[in-house]
């Protein structure tokens, strides 16, 4: 064995293993006014549920709320 094999690689041109990290949405519900950030993996599965069942409507998801217990939870647009 060398002695090289001891030494740290070089980071650049190294990629990230798993990518960046997730985006979050934030949403909240209208009838209990609880917020929450929504991980982009949650909401890619319910457009996919929701294609499945060809109840898709394009946009994003109404989600359920986690307070009140209803499909309640709203996108917010952060930039308003």
């Amino acid at each position: 064995m060398s002695h090289d094999a001891n030494e740290p690689q070089p980071r650049e041109g190294i990629d990230i293993p798993f990518g960046p990290p997730p985006e979050e949405y934030l949403y909240r519900c209208a009838v209990c006014d609880e917020e929450a950030l929504v991980n982009e993996a949650i909401i890619d599965t319910t457009i996919g549920v929701a294609q499945f069942h060809s109840e898709y409507t394009g946009g994003m998801p109404t989600l359920g709320c986690p307070g009140c217990h209803g499909e309640t939870m709203e996108y917010v647009d952060e930039e308003q």
